[in-house]
């Protein structure tokens, strides 16, 4: 992978995606914005994503896992391979469009956002009409503006199901869905996990598999205090089964979770305790646990009912607690912000 820098980074973990990725791939190319090079992770596909890219995209660089690596392990691969000012992690099911690089970059690149370590845009709701041909509709509803803390600690996505009219405005958030997010380099080297238990250094915590690493990685990012922008007439659009908005209540959070598989229902479960365990403040904490408790207690009682399985992932927090420990004391200790500032983004 001679001569491969550039400016930025795109990078792209691909899994059986064959009828998607020529949508994402013809998106990125057309990009104003032209300082980039591309780079798949392809996480062992068996459907012939591999051998289209490189039929149809020989420009485009590809690294192949022998095996599924999941989602934050195959983008730990690929900000390792490449180094550039930026990286820009896209799922195979985006769709950009041609001036979204262009419009994150200019801010990016504007001084006035030096201490700011992750881009977002709008991202609006993406349909496949038919998997076969790849045929994709464009929405006029919002799939995130960001990420948004709640007092319970249930993080969502900023407008959800909202028209794209709203969230307008340049603002800060909290952080960017893993779908289609551009990170500074320089902030990424602040955060990066290095432990026994990381051996090879993870910027997304491998730990997490593939649920809310994103998260995880925008809240250490706040730690560090390097701060999150969404630019919102930077415009794409994403495939989601279902998203997490706010507005959702009880009976919809629970009808979104029988969409998912069994194994993503385990890490959804599992890794919302890392997170609020390896990177909320103790007095944070202590501030919402009536909050916390009420919402934990709900969904342990429909574990335990409906998804008795699941119960094991208690013993595993038990069991993960050293590594929760020496994470936990990275984030914590070397945090460049107080509770306070946490706080002041809970909503």
């Amino acid at each position: 992978m001679k001569n491969l820098y550039s400016k930025v980074t795109i990078q792209i973990v691909t899994y059986n995606g064959k009828h998607l990725i020529a949508s994402c791939l013809d998106s990125i190319l057309n990009q104003t914005y032209r300082d980039f090079k591309i780079l798949i992770i392809d996480n062992a596909s068996q459907d012939g994503t591999v051998e289209f890219v490189r039929s149809n995209y020989p420009q485009v660089a590809i690294f192949e896992n022998n095996k599924n690596q999941a989602f934050a392990k195959a983008n730990n691969q690929g900000f390792h391979l490449l180094k550039s000012d930026y990286v820009l992690i896209c799922n195979q099911d985006v769709v950009l469009e041609p001036d979204w690089l262009e419009k994150i970059i200019i801010k990016a690149e504007d001084k006035k956002y030096d201490n700011f370590g992750s881009f977002g845009g709008k991202l609006l709701k993406l349909k496949l009409i038919n998997a076969e041909i790849g045929e994709l509709e464009k929405t006029n509803k919002i799939d995130s503006c960001g990420l948004k803390l709640l007092k319970n600690h249930r993080v969502v996505e900023l407008g959800a199901g909202e028209d794209k009219l709203f969230y307008s405005e340049i603002n800060e958030v909290f952080g960017h869905s893993g779908a289609l997010v551009l990170y500074r380099r320089q902030a990424l080297e602040d955060v990066i996990i290095k432990d026994n238990f990381h051996p090879n250094g993870d910027y997304l915590d491998s730990n997490f598999v593939f649920y809310k690493e994103d998260v995880d990685l925008a809240w250490r990012l706040q730690l560090a205090g390097w701060r999150s922008l969404f630019i919102p007439d930077a415009v794409a659009y994403h495939i989601r089964t279902f998203s997490g908005s706010e507005k959702n209540g009880l009976w919809e959070i629970i009808s979104n979770r029988f969409k998912q598989s069994r194994l993503a229902r385990y890490y959804s479960y599992r890794n919302h305790l890392l997170l609020i365990l390896e990177n909320q403040f103790f007095s944070n904490l202590i501030y919402y646990f009536p909050q916390i408790f009420w919402y934990e207690l709900r969904k342990l009682i429909f574990i335990i009912f409906l998804e008795p399985n699941n119960l094991k992932v208690l013993l595993e927090i038990i069991k993960m607690w050293p590594q929760i420990k020496k994470k936990r004391r990275q984030s914590i200790s070397n945090a460049k912000v107080t509770a306070q500032y946490i706080r002041d983004w809970i909503n």
